[in-house]
């Protein structure tokens, strides 16, 4: 009987403890929505790490702004073991946008449009492995500008951290493709269609975006 009384007891107070500390992180919550300024970092994303910063000049409106980068590179022999291929890229994309959160009793979910600005090369060099002559370059040509439309949902916490989660569609001009060809060298319909294809799979439209960071 005291034992099954002690563990009542106990698990009361864990309760109001529990209750008592949810309370008091909503209200710290709540009164983060008057601090002014937001500092993220793009933790996850399709288009590589970065920053973010925020700047609430309306109840419902922010004003963002986020950069990130990527690049890479890769080699490998052809399947006939004759050439080479390397290929490259390098990306910074910047995003400005005007987000708008939606009213209380759905805290924390926004809508977002603006512009994106789009510094991406891309190119596969392709050389001969008996003399090392270059024989071809496939160079890809991104158009720098851009509109995206966007939704999300971000977490205050009591202690002023923050995260957020958001999907971006990127809405720009289709990238066109340079073929610089050797003497000796042919890139057919079949052979463009299939690097064109590398281009579109490498080439997102849809952006996903983990952030992490502080309110102030």
């Amino acid at each position: 009987m005291i034992h099954q009384l002690s563990v009542r007891l106990l698990s009361i107070s864990i309760g109001v403890l529990l209750f008592s500390t949810t309370l008091a992180s909503n209200a710290t919550a709540s009164s983060l929505n008057d601090k002014d300024f937001q500092i993220q970092a793009i933790v996850l994303s399709n288009l590589g790490p970065g920053l973010g910063f925020s700047y609430q000049f309306t109840d419902n409106f922010w004003f963002n702004l986020e950069a990130q980068s990527l690049s890479g590179d890769m080699s490998e022999n052809s399947d006939d073991g004759l050439t080479r291929e390397e290929s490259g890229f390098d990306s910074q994309t910047t995003f400005l946008n005007l987000r708008y959160y939606l009213p209380t009793a759905m805290d924390g979910l926004f809508a977002q449009i603006g512009v994106v600005n789009r510094n991406w090369e891309a190119k596969k060099e392709i050389y001969s492995k008996q003399n090392g002559q270059r024989k071809a370059v496939y160079r890809v040509d991104y158009p720098a500008s851009g509109y995206n439309l966007g939704v999300g949902k971000s977490w205050i916490f009591s202690s002023g951290l923050t995260t957020s989660v958001s999907f971006v569609r990127l809405i720009t001009d289709e990238p066109s493709i340079d073929y610089e060809l050797g003497n000796d060298w042919e890139c057919n319909s079949a052979c463009q269609a299939d690097f064109e294809s590398d281009v579109n799979k490498y080439s997102p439209k849809n952006v996903l975006f983990l952030n992490v960071g502080y309110s102030f």
